[in-house]
């Protein structure tokens, strides 16, 4: 109880940031007309912009610093924006999304190894099938730490850190 007595003080406090309230003044009384697919959040407090189709799949870490509150209208759970800004969608119509350091692809080589060891060398006795597979890969000049680890850049791989790129 006292959590949310808490944050809705700082809630108040957020919205009096450099300006004078009036004294009949009620936050929560504010109303914005949303979009379609989109639901009203009188008080958010995200520190990440709102996820779009395209970065969906990346993690953005957040401090645990308090955020001043903002009014906002928000994607309903299980909806992207289709661009910043843009309208909500459902994911399905999002097309595919990569992780950080990755591209899609319609056609995927799996005699690559994209591993920091391999650095994009081709696998022993690998052969590349007719028909391609679309999804994933790691962008250029990044890659896996481990088989299905998500990538990153190269300066990050073992033995890498001593490079002239890589140092600062």
């Amino acid at each position: 109880m006292w959590r949310c007595a808490v944050l809705l003080s700082v809630c108040f406090v957020g919205l009096a940031a450099g300006e004078e309230l009036l004294d009949d003044f009620d936050p929560f009384a504010v109303h914005m007309d949303c979009g379609p697919n989109e639901d009203f959040h009188p008080c958010s407090q995200d520190c990440a912009p709102e996820q779009t189709c395209d970065t969906r799949k990346i993690f953005i870490a957040c401090t645990e610093e308090l955020r001043p509150c903002i009014t906002i209208c928000k994607c309903k759970y299980g909806y992207y924006r289709k661009t910043e800004g843009g309208e909500c969608i459902p994911e399905d119509q999002c097309g595919p999304a990569c992780g950080e350091y990755e591209v899609y692809t319609e056609c995927m080589n799996p005699c690559v190894n994209d591993s920091c060891a391999a650095m994009g060398s081709l696998k022993p006795n690998c052969t590349r099938p007719e028909t391609c597979e679309p999804g994933c890969v790691c962008a250029e000049g990044a890659y896996r730490l481990y088989e299905y680890w998500p990538c990153v850049p190269k300066c990050y791989c073992h033995g890498m850190e001593d490079l002239p790129e890589c140092r600062g």
